[in-house]
């Protein structure tokens, strides 16, 4: 009986080695800090599931207690370094623009006599997750406030399950316009030659997107100078990309989860998960996906060797039934700004891309990079060997790693140089 206790914590000990363990890759270089990361999200996700399927919240409700109860104790942790430390003077308001609730960052130097940056960012979090209001997002863009003497108005635009595409775009289409506004920029004196547009994964992508709208919209007399795209996810025709397939283990973005946030920003049946995975949505049967957009898509032609490894492409010949049908807005611009045609990215502004080695995204990014090069954009892709998704958001105390401090830092050096 005596050796009882000591079979129990030995299957308990081996029990939680197993779920705390994964490998890495080499180049990770504080493995077994993601490790821990990648343990708290996993089981946010589990007992938000739980809930769930007990009927107490929906599952996404749940899961935006739990961050935000962990975005309350980093503010409490940052306040000190964000607030009365390292950005004292940065004033903060939130307000309104066209309905659409933004949180605006003054910085400490005024606007008399002379024009200030402004730059629009918009939170990832797969549409349905995230606030800017909270947490590293609040710190950095406070930061980027400070030092580039920028006007930065984050968008909270609405999230799923309250709302699916194209709600979330058109939100941020609004407030895109409202602040470059001549009324806009004149009560922060901006300067209308440098305002940016930026946003990191699904705020990525709606960036991207309305840089789009707004390069091609001959209404609008100022438009964004140039776009900074944080590992954005910019298509959904391809699940089986090399970095889909090399990185759909890795933290903290795993393949499915990306392929299950599509679906709800579709307001699709999640069910169709196992036919988005294996491309059946996007098989050659479906006469609407023409040539030309797979072309917009083709990562055989579009990444350089070191990315297509020895990876082959997964084309169905014969998938789902439904396709675009069961998932709609699948070849919509506004939600795959890796589809639009050449004559609209020729008009798109400068870019910088930033993307991660160890990313299910990377080759969203890197595509699109290419296909903006092609028509004539300058593009500046900042790449992190060591990068995964997710590492730009953590730059602060307990959960800060050294590839996200140095990619915050980066991103604002090319600011200051570009913008």
């Amino acid at each position: 009986m005596r050796l009882l206790p000591a079979v129990v914590s030995l299957s308990l000990t081996v029990a939680l080695a197993y779920y705390v363990y994964i490998p890495l890759p080499e180049t990770i270089q504080e493995p077994w800090r993601l490790m821990m990361l990648d343990v708290g999200f996993r089981t946010t996700m589990h007992l938000a599931s739980l809930k769930a399927w007990l009927g107490f919240d929906h599952y996404i409700q749940s899961l935006r207690q739990s961050t935000e109860g962990f975005d309350d104790i980093m503010q409490g942790l940052c306040s000190s370094q964000s607030e009365g430390g390292v950005m004292p003077g940065v004033k903060v308001c939130d307000i309104t623009f066209a309905g659409v609730p933004v949180r605006v960052y003054e910085p400490p130097a005024g606007g008399e006599g002379h024009l200030r940056r402004g730059l629009m960012f918009i939170h990832g979090g797969g549409w349905a997750l995230g606030t800017t209001k909270k947490g590293s997002y609040d710190v950095i863009n406070r930061m980027l406030s400070d030092e580039l003497n920028t006007v930065v108005v984050s968008v909270e635009y609405r999230l799923y399950p309250e709302v699916n595409f194209p709600v979330p775009y058109l939100d941020c289409l609004a407030a895109a316009k409202h602040f470059l506004s001549a009324e806009v920029r004149a009560r922060y004196a901006i300067d209308p030659e440098r305002i940016a547009v930026s946003g990191d994964s699904a705020g990525g992508n709606l960036a991207a997107a309305v840089a789009q709208e707004i390069s091609t919209d001959d209404t609008m007399s100022v438009k964004f100078s140039v776009q900074a795209l944080i590992y954005p996810v910019l298509q959904a025709l391809d699940f089986n990309t090399p970095s889909y397939l090399q990185n759909q283990h890795i933290p903290i973005l795993y393949r499915p989860i990306m392929v299950r946030f599509w679906l709800q920003y579709f307001g699709a049946d999640l069910s169709l998960l196992p036919q988005l995975l294996a491309n059946n949505h996007s098989s050659l049967q479906h006469s609407n996906i023409t040539p030309e957009l797979r072309a917009r898509v083709d990562w055989t032609v579009l990444l350089s060797p070191k990315h297509k490894k020895n990876y082959k492409p997964v084309i169905v010949e014969k998938g789902s039934q439904g396709g675009a049908r069961e998932v709609p807005g699948l070849l919509d611009v506004r939600a795959s700004p890796l589809l639009a045609g050449p004559e609209v990215l020729g008009k798109s502004p400068r870019a910088y891309i930033l993307t991660c080695e160890h990313d299910v995204l990377r080759d969203d990014g890197l595509m699109y990079a290419r296909r903006l090069q092609d028509s004539g954009v300058t593009v500046t892709v900042d790449h992190y060997l060591d990068g995964f998704h997710g590492c730009f958001s953590f730059v602060t105390w307990p959960m800060e790693f050294e590839v996200g401090k140095r990619a915050v830092r980066g991103y604002l050096d090319w600011l200051q140089k570009n913008l």
